[in-house]
C-alpha cells in the first residue's frame, strides 16, 4: 500500500463506521488517523460503548442509535417511540436501521408486510423525523449476494423489489433526512442510472461510500461513468468505510481507509485490492480502478456533505 500517493492533505469525515466494545477504540482511531480521518460517525450498538468513547475520545466522534428492523417490526410501538425520543439526550445525532434481506431470520415469525414501505413503520419513522436527526438506512445487499445468498425470490424478494420500497418510503417522509449507506445499495454500474433518478427526486436522500470492497469491486468496472456520477452528485454523497471494531488487525482498517481514498483520488488501474473480496476470490480478485475526482468534489465528499448533514465544526 506504501507505493501508492494520496494527495489530498485537509480533514476528512468518515460517516459511517460501527462501534461494538471499547477495547478497540483506541487501534481504530490510530489507524484512521493515518488517513486523514479527524471525526468519525460511530454506530452504537450498547450504549456504554458511546459513554466510554465520549469520555475517552472527546470530539472525536459522532454518534447514531441502532434500531433493528427486527426491533422495529416486533417490540411496542410505544416503547421504540420512546427510545427515538430520548435519542438527542443520551448524546446520538442521529438513528440507524437495517433492512437488508437477510434480518427476517432474526425473528422467529415474520409478517406478511414487513417492508421497509409498510405503513406499520411509519410510527419509527414519523418519530425520527419529529425530532430532526438524519437517519442512516442499509437498504439492501450486493447483487453479488442475490446470485449466491438470497436466490429464493419467495422467500427474499428481489433486490430491484427493495429498492422501490426504498423509494416508496422516501416519498412517505419527504422531510426526513436519510443517509442511504453503500450508495443505497446500487454502487454497480448498471444501477447508477437509477440512483441518479432517486437522487433527482429525493431531495432528502444522501449516500455513502461504505464498504471498500464493494465501492471498489462495482465503481471500478467503469471509471469514467463512476466519475461523472460523483462529480454530477458531488454535494450529495458522503465519504465512509463501515469499519467495525471487531479485530486487532490494523491492516482491517488501514487496507479499507487506503483503498476508499485510493478509488476516489487516483487514476491508478487495476491495483489489487489489498484484502481479500470474497465475492471475488474465484475468479481472481477484485481490482481498484481510480476515478480521480477533482479536489473540490473532494472536499465535499470528504467534509462538507457531512459537516453540513451533521452540523460539525
Amino acid at each position: 500500500m506504501l507505493d501508492i500517493k494520496l494527495y489530498y492533505n485537509d480533514k476528512i469525515f468518515d460517516a459511517h463506521t460501527h462501534i461494538i466494545g471499547e477495547e478497540l477504540i483506541g487501534l481504530f482511531v490510530k489507524a484512521a488517523e493515518k488517513f486523514n480521518i479527524t471525526r468519525t460517525l460511530a454506530i452504537i450498538h450498547d450504549h456504554s460503548d458511546l459513554i466510554y468513547a465520549k469520555q475517552h475520545y472527546p470530539n472525536r466522534f459522532v454518534f447514531a442509535k441502532y434500531f433493528s428492523g427486527a426491533m422495529v417490526l416486533t417490540a411496542n410501538p410505544d416503547d421504540v417511540v420512546r427510545e427515538v425520543n430520548i435519542l438527542r439526550e443520551q448524546g446520538y445525532s442521529a438513528a440507524k436501521t437495517h433492512f437488508a434481506p437477510f434480518w427476517i431470520h432474526r425473528i422467529s415469525e415474520v409478517p406478511d408486510e414487513h417492508q421497509i414501505d409498510c405503513t406499520r413503520f411509519d410510527y419509527f419513522f414519523n418519530a425520527v423525523g419529529d425530532i430532526d436527526v438524519p437517519i442512516i438506512i442499509h437498504v439492501s445487499d450486493p447483487d453479488t449476494y442475490y446470485a449466491t445468498r438470497y436466490t429464493d425470490k419467495c422467500l427474499y424478494g428481489t433486490k430491484e423489489q427493495h429498492i422501490q420500497q426504498f423509494s416508496r418510503r422516501l416519498e412517505r417522509n419527504p422531510d426526513l433526512r436519510v443517509q442511504a449507506a453503500h450508495f443505497a445499495a446500487q454502487p454497480e454500474i448498471h444501477r447508477l442510472d437509477n440512483l441518479a433518478k432517486m437522487l433527482k427526486q429525493h431531495k432528502n436522500l444522501y449516500i455513502d461510500t461504505s464498504s471498500a470492497r464493494w465501492m471498489a469491486r462495482e465503481l471500478g468496472k467503469d471509471s469514467k461513468k463512476a466519475r461523472e456520477f460523483f462529480i454530477k452528485f458531488e454535494d450529495r454523497i458522503l465519504f465512509a468505510t463501515d469499519c467495525v471494531t471487531r479485530t486487532s488487525e490494523v491492516n482491517y482498517y488501514e487496507g479499507r481507509y487506503f483503498t476508499l481514498r485510493t478509488l476516489l483520488e487516483t487514476d491508478i488501474e487495476n491495483y489489487p485490492l489489498p484484502f481479500e473480496d470474497q465475492d471475488t476470490a474465484a475468479i481472481g480478485g477484485t481490482f481498484i480502478n481510480g476515478l480521480n475526482l477533482p479536489e473540490s468534489v473532494l472536499e465535499k465528499i470528504y467534509w462538507n456533505n457531512g459537516a453540513k448533514l451533521y452540523q460539525l465544526e
